[in-house]
């Protein structure tokens, strides 16, 4: 950096860097990211160690420990709260709005990639500017291999329901037991043959119990939701096809912008190139479409990447 703007104001703007952030800031640190602001390195990723209150434009790559709830507001912004980790520490991570209900689709164990995120209140807020993906999903484990020692996710379909036995719900997935002990009443919305994704859950030799962070996500049989690879994005006209599993859905522009994740994209912008452009990082993917069945076929009413 110093032979692009010289030693003496190199290190004027180490010092304002570092001064701007009350002293928190390492002169290595405050260096990097002027460097990357000035594009004279790549983007670092950051360990969670490091992050400091104010900072703008941060990249990390860390693990989902955990996932909150929904949380809505009178004036109509929603909001939910995930806990993420490197191996340096944890910290929380806003999403609002569209970003929030997106990230209730991810898992515990998912690694998460956040770019230009910034860190406001302690916590590290996805912005407009902010870009983010699961770059390795969860392992799943099969029921008839898990063990003691450690979380981990499986899934599988419910055999038989105990119900309630004291403070917990009973019941059973490929013979194992399953115990739920921090929503109870979650279980009650069972059915057999019900699929149920089970993650942050432990095995204790005699039951899987979900208890803690741990979640129980209930997949209902439902006729109008489709889950499979998505093939390819086709056009009829002006409007999106998305073929997945053999299976054809129309898409209007509002559903298309959102399925790739469009923020803010003006009207008069041609999709088509778009699409071209997208498509080759997004065909093979697992995707859910919720859809309704017209007289011309399929549409789908909103449809995300698993």
């Amino acid at each position: 950096m110093s032979g692009k703007l010289g030693a003496e104001e190199a290190e004027t703007k180490v010092k304002e860097k570092v001064e701007g952030f009350h002293g928190l800031l390492t002169k290595e640190a405050a260096a990097k990211l002027i460097a990357s602001e000035m594009g004279l390195i790549e983007r670092e990723v950051m360990k969670v160690s490091e992050l400091v209150e104010g900072m703008g434009s941060v990249d990390l790559e860390v693990e989902v420990v955990e996932i909150g709830s929904l949380r809505s507001f009178p004036s109509g912004a929603v909001l939910r709260v995930l806990v993420v980790s490197d191996g340096s520490g944890k910290a929380s991570v806003n999403f609002w709005g569209d970003d929030a209900r997106k990230a209730g689709g991810m898992h515990l164990g998912d690694t998460l990639e956040v770019k230009k995120g910034y860190v406001k209140m302690g916590k590290v807020n996805v912005g407009y500017k902010t870009t983010y993906s699961v770059v390795k999903k969860a392992e799943v484990t099969p029921i008839s291999e898990v063990k003691e020692g450690g979380t981990f996710m499986c899934m599988g379909k419910v055999g038989s329901i105990e119900g309630r036995k004291g403070n917990a719900f009973i019941f059973s997935v490929e013979g194992v037991p399953v115990s739920v002990v921090n929503n109870p009443a979650k279980g009650e919305h069972l059915q057999v043959g019900d699929s149920v994704l089970l993650e942050g859950v432990e095995y204790n030799g005699a039951e899987i119990l979900v208890e803690g962070k741990a979640r129980m996500l209930l997949k209902k049989n439902r006729d109008n939701i489709f889950r499979g690879k998505l093939e390819g994005i086709e056009w009829d006209g002006d409007k999106a096809v998305l073929v997945a599993g053999g299976e054809r859905f129309s898409a209007e522009r509002h559903t298309l912008i959102k399925f790739l994740n469009l923020k803010d994209l003006k009207e008069d912008i041609d999709l088509h190139m778009i699409v071209k452009m997208k498509l080759p990082e997004i065909a093979g993917k697992d995707v859910l479409i919720l859809f309704e069945k017209g007289k011309d076929g399929k549409v789908a009413e909103q449809a995300e990447l698993r």
